[in-house]
């Protein structure tokens, strides 16, 4: 389970630190799994962070899997690199980004930090297990089970994990912490007609329609106990044409008792396609795996949505999304809730249970947020 992210001067951040860890809460228990809550939600107005977060999450997906040639270093903060192309000497030390993962697997507790250089090149590098060093890269060296050795044919922007992965074949260590951060899954939904919009070493090669037609008669029967949607299952049929050549086309079967049509998939209506594949998306990663979802709402009815957040706590993956819908507050802990503010060329974060800790099952969570008050609580830290 992923108990705590930290992501340090990545896009507009100055620093988000979410925590995962449960409050000291005696209610909505029922987002509470193994100590950890699920799912977080990031609150905000426009141009407050929100997809800062979300874009340098699969920014740091894409280190981990993505080919050598089309990595890139973390996109420092502009103000904060300015700073620096005006004093190098005095502010050499802010133009790095960074991303910390703290997490448990098997009872064994992970540290994991990367963080990498406006100049282009991982600066350093390190994996803690239990509290003790495993592995540290550091700019030309890391040691790794006691031993120092020089970096050699490797890119600087190739994650030191990634590399393990590849040559420690026999680390079990190396090999579990890798395929655990490797299947974190970054879905940016306001881009789903724009080409790519999942980043993840596991859909890598993956044809969306092709998952939806893999996944169509599951979601179907996880869908049937409400009515939000018409049943309806998705199906792919080849056919060939007159000069011999095969083409791929997939439709839409909605039946209802006695009712059975075919549409054209592109005929379906955008609700329906973005909570398919996020419910594609969410039965194809591995138990207790992370999904970040940036602006999770789009195009959801408020009861679809409502409907989505049952079905995340019926399942054992943890998501993290960005969301303006301020219904899904009437179903969360302060524990699960936070804010982003940009104030003064940087977007900072807050969670609710910290700033506002008193909060009990009886307060109306969405009618204090929308009238603002929290506002006077989230301060810039200085």
């Amino acid at each position: 389970m992923l108990k705590k992210l930290v992501i340090k001067n990545v896009n507009s951040i100055k620093k988000c630190e979410i925590d995962f860890v449960k409050g000291n809460y005696k209610f909505a228990e029922e987002n509470v799994h193994n100590g950890v809550v699920n799912p977080i939600a990031i609150y905000g107005h426009n141009g407050s962070g929100k997809s800062a977060v979300m874009n340098a999450i699969g920014h740091f997906v894409a280190l981990m899997s993505y080919p050598a040639e089309s990595l890139a270093p973390f996109t420092v903060n502009q103000i904060l690199f300015d700073e620096y192309t005006l004093e190098v000497a005095k502010n050499s030390s802010k133009i790095i980004a960074s991303i910390q993962l703290l997490f448990d697997i098997d009872h064994d507790e992970y540290e994991y930090y990367i963080e990498t250089s406006a100049l282009g090149y991982i600066t350093n590098e390190y994996l803690k297990k239990n509290g003790i060093c495993y592995f540290e890269r550091d700019k030309e060296k890391f040691s790794y089970e006691d031993k120092e050795s020089k970096i050699s044919n490797i890119s600087r922007l190739i994650p030191q994990l990634r590399s393990l992965a590849s040559s420690e074949i026999n680390d079990a260590t190396i090999q579990v912490v890798y395929a655990y951060i490797s299947s974190i899954t970054f879905v940016n939904l306001p881009y789903i007609n724009r080409g790519a919009f999942v980043t993840s070493k596991l859909f890598l090669n993956t044809n969306i329609n092709d998952l939806l037609v893999q996944k169509s008669k599951t979601i179907r029967d996880m869908l049937s106990e409400d009515n939000c949607f018409p049943r309806y299952t998705i199906e792919k049929n080849n056919k060939i044409f007159p000069n011999g050549l095969q083409a791929s086309q997939y439709s839409l079967v909605l039946e209802d008792k006695d009712f059975k049509k075919k549409l054209p998939l592109e005929m379906i209506s955008v609700g329906m396609k973005n909570l398919s594949i996020l419910l594609s998306l969410l039965l194809s990663v591995p138990k207790n795996g992370v999904v970040f979802i940036d602006e999770v709402d789009a195009a959801l009815h408020p009861s679809t949505l409502n409907m989505f957040l049952k079905i995340i706590r019926k399942n054992s993956i943890q998501v993290v999304f960005t969301i303006h819908n301020t219904n899904a507050l009437q179903s969360m802990r302060p524990d699960q809730v936070y804010f982003a503010k940009w104030a003064k060329g940087f977007s900072n974060y807050y969670r609710l249970s910290k700033i506002y800790p008193n909060i009990r099952e009886i307060n109306n969570i969405e009618k204090m947020y929308l009238s603002s008050t929290f506002d006077e609580e989230m301060k810039e830290d200085e």
